[in-house]
C-alpha cells in the first residue's frame, strides 16, 4: 500500500514538473494545427507586418524539432501576449494567486488559439493546487471544442487520467490511460512509463481494500484541504469508517481462528504456550530468516493480511505489524481526522496481538 499509493502523487508530481515538456502528438493532426495558425497568424491585420514575419519564423524554426512542435503555438502566444507570458511565468514559478486569474481571464480571449492554450496551462494549475474537479472540465474541452486550436491534446488525456484517479473515477481513469498509450506513441517516454505503471495499480485496487482505503482517506484530505465540507466529502469520510471497521473485524476474526486452530492442535500432555521441538526450531528458522525489528513481527506474514491484500504484489502493509516503523501510519497521524487514527490504531492493534499471541 505504501507502494501503490505513494506511486500516485509521486506520478502526478513528476507529470506536473515537466513544465514546458509536453506530449509529442500524432504528426499529422499537429501539423494540420500549425498550418492552421499560420494561416490564421497571416490574417491579424491588428499586428505589425514584421511582428507577423518574426513569429512565422519562429513557428517555422520549433516546427522542425520534434520536441519543439508541440511548443510552437504556445511559444508564438507567448511572443504575441505580454499578458499571456506573466501568466506563464507566474505558473512556472507556481505562484498560483497570480497565474490562475490571469489564466482564467484569457480563456475568454477573442483569440481562439490563445484561450485553448491558457485552457490547458489553467489545467495545469488546477492539477498542481490540487483542484482536480475544477480542471477535467477544461481538459475535457481541450480534446473536445478546442482541440482544432491546441496541440496539447496527447497531454491532457494524460492529465485527465491522472486526475480521475485522484477523483476516485478508477474507470474512467483506466480508459483515458490506456487511450493515451494507445493513441500518442510518440510522447515522452517517462510520462509513457507512469501511464503505464498507473495502469497497472489501479488494476490492483480492490474495493475494501486497505488501498481503496487510502485512496479515498487522501481524497477526503485533499477535500478538507479545500475547505469542501460539502455531501460527497461526508460520504468519503463515512465509507472510509465502514471499510476501516470491516478490515479490523475480518482481521480480529481470522486471528481469533487461528488461535483456535493452534490450541486444537497441541498434542496431549502439551501445556500453552509449549510446541513440539521440531516446531521450536521452525519459529527459530523463522525468526532468524524473517528477523524482528525492533521486537515487532516474528518473521512470517500473518493470513490475515495476505487476505486483507488478496495478493498484492509484496505490499509492505504484509511485512509490518509495528506501527511505529510504518511511514502511512505516521502520514495518517498528522495529515487526517483523529477518528481515522483510532481506527488505524486498532487495525494495527490486531495484528501486533496476532503476533504475541502466535
Amino acid at each position: 500500500m505504501v507502494r501503490q499509493t505513494g506511486f500516485w502523487f509521486a506520478s502526478l508530481a513528476l507529470v506536473l514538473a515537466l513544465s514546458w515538456t509536453t506530449t509529442l502528438a500524432a504528426a499529422d493532426s499537429t501539423d494540420q494545427a500549425l498550418d492552421k495558425f499560420v494561416s490564421e497568424l497571416a490574417a491579424r491585420k491588428e499586428l505589425p507586418a514584421e511582428a507577423r514575419e518574426q513569429i512565422a519564423e519562429l513557428v517555422k524554426s520549433l516546427r522542425a524539432d520534434p520536441e519543439g512542435k508541440s511548443v510552437a503555438v504556445t511559444e508564438a502566444l507567448r511572443a504575441i501576449s505580454p499578458e499571456y507570458q506573466q501568466a506563464l511565468t507566474d505558473l512556472g514559478d507556481e505562484n498560483l494567486a497570480s497565474a490562475l486569474p490571469a489564466l482564467a481571464k484569457l480563456t475568454k480571449s477573442t483569440d481562439p488559439w490563445l484561450a485553448a492554450d491558457a485552457a490547458y496551462f489553467l489545467a495545469r494549475g488546477y492539477l498542481i493546487g490540487e483542484r482536480f474537479e475544477s480542471a477535467m472540465p477544461l481538459l475535457e474541452d481541450l480534446r473536445g471544442k478546442l482541440a482544432d486550436r491546441s496541440t496539447h491534446q496527447g497531454e491532457s488525456l494524460f492529465l485527465q487520467g491522472v486526475a480521475q484517479i485522484q477523483l476516485l473515477k478508477h474507470k474512467e481513469a483506466m480508459a483515458s490511460l490506456t487511450t493515451f498509450l494507445k493513441d500518442y506513441p510518440a510522447s515522452p517516454e517517462r510520462m509513457r512509463v507512469a501511464a503505464f505503471r498507473q495502469i497497472e495499480q489501479l488494476k490492483l485496487v480492490e474495493e475494501g481494500t486497505l488501498s481503496d482505503v487510502q485512496l479515498r482517506m487522501e481524497y477526503s484530505r485533499r477535500k478538507l484541504g479545500l475547505e469542501d465540507t460539502g455531501k460527497e466529502t461526508r460520504d468519503q469520510q463515512d465509507r472510509i469508517v465502514d471499510m476501516l471497521a470491516k478490515l479490523i473485524k475480518a482481521a480480529e476474526e481470522k486471528e481469533s481462528q487461528g488461535k483456535g486452530k493452534g490450541e486444537g492442535q497441541k498434542k496431549p500432555g502439551e501445556q500453552q504456550g509449549e510446541g513440539s521441538e521440531g516446531e521450536s526450531q521452525g519459529q527459530g528458522q523463522g525468526q532468524g530468516q524473517g528477523g524482528t525489528q525492533g521486537g515487532g513481527s516474528k518473521g512470517t506474514d500473518s493470513e490475515a493480511v495476505k487476505r486483507l491484500h488478496r495478493g498484492g504484489p509484496q505490499s509492505p502493509w504484509s511485512q509490518l505489524r509495528d506501527k511505529d516503523r510504518d511511514p502511512v501510519y505516521s502520514a495518517i497521524k498528522e495529515k487526517f481526522p483523529g477518528r481515522y487514527q483510532q481506527l488505524i490504531e486498532q487495525y494495527y492493534k490486531s495484528f501486533q496481538d496476532q503476533s504475541e499471541g502466535g
